[in-house]
């Protein structure tokens, strides 16, 4: 039965060690070449010299060293999508894409999936490049790789910002700048800003657009930068204005632009709304060259109200047809925009629910293991049990024997003293009759007595073997019982010790569950189901803790519940400080508090000399 319990004991621990591996997976990542170090650490300020020293250096086997192999694959295209260099397919990193993926590596799989988006964008797979960048989301919200994050809010952003998905994209600028402000990095927070700014023009929301446009400017004048990308933000300002009805304004900051940077559409455009038909003509026939077909919709349709008028009557029917003909091609585009749109939010919705049943799984692995620890816990205690009533027992037993053969023993002495005494008399009798010291009458008497004391020796006899016998057999039951005694007295020792080994295997699983795990990384403070969780998991692990504690002491608050959960899980003062929210001396006045509670409470209370973190350890 010893070894039995072993194996169970052994059994239990493996699974729960294979359990944990298989569920929490390897994060860690084995030492990297030194050139793929050194590459990576010069690719976002110098990517021609990462792509250098990666075509330099001997391509790590894809059979014998397949991280360093992925990794090449990952940092080429990186470096080569840095300088626009034109990729013709996603081979590359499609490779570090399919060793990432199954590795709990999040920042590596986030990488891959970032650019797996991009070279499918680039080559027109839309749909494809959305899934890897939510893929990428899901991944960066793991890691402090803040420059990735930014990188992926902002693809996704620009795909939202391309279809009108307005509050799609509101919330992945919003994250995008977040990223870039925990990176520092000014050019990020710029790019991000400028896609904020247009998102807040989707939603019809003016001020807070040309707010968000001046922030951006700032940043280009504390940078000390006046290119081609801040006049564009200007040119953007002027059009907010232009769309929120303050013409002047945006003709007075659109005129006030660079001539080679200056917008013709849009003055040509304000010209027109304030009735300056002929300036707005000249600037709408010098915007005809470009070739975006929604501008050149936008063109047509202002010249064909200005042909209304005789003095360009003569170009209305031109006018005329070439606007059907692009009003009819965006009709095209948009019919197509609106058909990925759909399935877009098709895609990301069905990765959503992906995504929670995976968590689901997850979860039920979990609690499966939860419940299968402590079912052989509950054996063992059980069995336990069983042994240390049996030992009770048996030392009962041993008890009520030893007081019988006690006894005995007294009942033998009565009988040999009482023996020994007959026989003296009896001799004394028998020495008064030889020397003729009583008279003749009494010698029938004496003889008598004499008698009666060998029929009474004869009876003592008897008794005294019986006795004998009994105390025969009782020794030999008690020297058995001894031995059993013994027998049970090392199991009950090893019971002791499984018991200790079960604190140590729900200390184990406790240390092993995901929410603590990630407390004793980096404590923060907890909602309601976090709590909950805690509360459940205490319960379940340490026999009913929570039920038990209230049992003893009904008044307990939720603030005092929740202390002694922590206390129970061995978190220190510091780090409850920091979960409550609090500073470490306002702890130390709540476990003063909850000493006292309990000590009102309990029967007898708490002695002066135990702590009461000793008191919940052993509760």
């Amino acid at each position: 039965m010893r070894k039995i319990t072993h194996y169970i004991l052994y059994i239990l621990i493996a699974f729960t060690v294979l359990l944990n591996i298989q569920c929490g997976g390897n994060g860690t990542e084995k030492t990297l070449l030194p050139e793929l170090a050194h590459a990576e650490s010069v690719m976002f300020d110098h990517p021609d010299s990462a792509l250098h020293i990666l075509e330099d250096m001997p391509m790590p086997s894809a059979r014998w060293d397949k991280e360093n192999h992925a990794l090449w694959c990952l940092l080429v295209t990186q470096a080569q999508y840095k300088q626009v260099m034109r990729i013709p397919s996603d081979s590359l990193v499609r490779i570090a894409y399919g060793y990432y993926k199954p590795t709990d590596n999040a920042r590596r799989k986030a990488m891959s999936a970032l650019y797996m988006g991009n070279i499918n964008y680039e080559l027109g797979n839309i749909e494809e490049a959305m899934r890897y960048y939510l893929e990428g989301k899901t991944e960066v919200e793991k890691t402090d790789d803040y420059k990735t994050g930014y990188l992926i809010m902002s693809s996704l952003a620009d795909l939202y910002l391309f279809r009108n998905l307005a509050d799609y994209a509101l919330d992945a600028c919003t994250k995008a700048y977040n990223y870039a402000i925990k990176d520092s990095n000014k050019r990020y927070q710029m790019s991000a800003l400028k896609f904020l700014a247009r998102c807040y023009c989707i939603r019809h929301e003016f001020s807070k657009a040309i707010d968000t446009y001046n922030k951006c400017s700032s940043i280009f004048l504390e940078l000390g930068q006046k290119d081609e990308y801040y006049y564009q933000i200007q040119t953007e300002i002027a059009l907010v204005y232009s769309n929120s009805g303050n013409l002047e304004k945006s003709l007075i900051l659109s005129k006030s632009l660079p001539v080679e940077f200056q917008s013709t559409v849009l003055i040509g455009k304000n010209y027109y709304y304030l009735n300056e038909h002929d300036s707005a003509y000249i600037y709408l026939q010098k915007s005809l060259d470009t070739d975006n077909v929604y501008t050149k919709a936008l063109i047509y349709e202002l010249l064909y109200k200005i042909s209304d008028s005789p003095k360009y009557r003569k170009y209305l029917k031109t006018y005329c047809d070439s606007l059907l003909f692009y009003n009819d091609s965006i009709i095209a585009l948009d019919k197509g925009k609106e058909i990925i749109a759909y399935k877009e939010k098709y895609d990301h919705q069905k990765l959503i629910t992906e995504q929670q049943r995976l968590k689901l799984e997850k979860a039920d692995a979990q609690r499966m293991l939860f419940i299968i620890t402590i079912c052989l816990i509950v054996v063992i205690a059980v069995v336990a049990y069983f042994y240390q009533k049996r030992l009770v027992l048996k030392e009962t037993t041993i008890r009520k024997q030893s007081e019988q053969l006690q006894d005995y023993m007294l009942q033998l002495h009565e009988y040999e003293t009482r023996l020994m005494q007959n026989n003296r008399y009896m001799e004394e009798l028998q020495e008064q009759i030889s020397h003729q010291e009583v008279n003749a009458e009494d010698i029938e008497s004496y003889r008598e007595q004499i008698d009666s004391l060998q029929s009474e020796n004869g009876r003592l006899s008897e008794n005294i073997a019986t006795l004998q016998n009994h105390i025969a057999e009782y020794t030999s039951k008690l020297d058995k019982a001894r031995r059993d005694t013994e027998k049970f007295r090392s199991i009950s020792e090893e019971n002791l010790n499984l018991k200790l080994r079960e604190r140590m295997l729900a200390d184990y699983v406790v240390d092993n569950d995901s929410l603590v795990k990630e407390l004793r990384e980096k404590c923060r403070v907890l909602d309601d189901m976090e709590w909950e969780t805690l509360e459940q998991m205490c319960e379940s692990t340490y026999g009913n803790f929570v039920s038990r504690l209230q049992g003893i002491c009904p008044t307990l608050t939720k603030q005092e519940l929740h202390l002694c959960i922590l206390i129970k899980l061995r978190f220190s003062n510091t780090q409850m400080s920091e979960i409550f929210g609090v500073s470490v001396s306002s702890v130390s006045q709540k476990k003063f508090r909850l000493k006292k509670h309990l000590s009102e409470s309990l029967e007898g209370g708490l002695p002066e000399e135990m702590t009461l973190d000793r008191w919940v350890g052993e509760f």
